[in-house]
């Protein structure tokens, strides 16, 4: 949420004073931005920040890599932060472990944004493990 908004902010090297807030029952984090309506949904906050840090290529460079790093930015807010059972946890766990035996990164071998906020996802998970 707003909190791993903030500290992607600081990986991208982006000077604070964003102003986030929270809608809805689910929280869903959003970007108030001077020039226009806000932005809301973690992962289209998220893609704002690293293009305004200038750092797209963490967004995937090839069409493919961009469509890989999309479905993985899908799966975290459809699949880890939709699951909250012990049983969700083991099957997305399992499921990145299948997937990355023969990977350096989730989009193959170039670090991206789907790798930052899957950690983000998943460090409350690992910690308690």
């Amino acid at each position: 949420g707003v909190g791993e908004l903030v500290l992607l902010e600081k990986l991208l090297g982006l000077p604070k004073g964003n102003k986030y807030g929270v809608q809805g029952e689910r929280k869903v984090p959003v970007l108030q931005t001077n020039n226009g309506p806000g932005l809301t949904g973690l992962m289209t906050i998220a893609a704002h920040l690293v293009k305004q840090a200038k750092k797209d290529q963490l967004l995937g460079c090839t069409a493919e890599e961009k469509a890989v790093v999309q479905q993985w930015l899908e799966y975290r807010v459809t699949r880890v932060d939709g699951g909250s059972s012990k049983e969700d946890t083991r099957i997305i766990l399992k499921d990145l472990n299948v997937y990355l035996e023969d990977k350096v990164y989730l989009a193959g071998n170039i670090f991206t944004l789907a790798d930052i906020l899957m950690y983000y996802g998943l460090h409350h998970v690992m910690v308690s493990v």
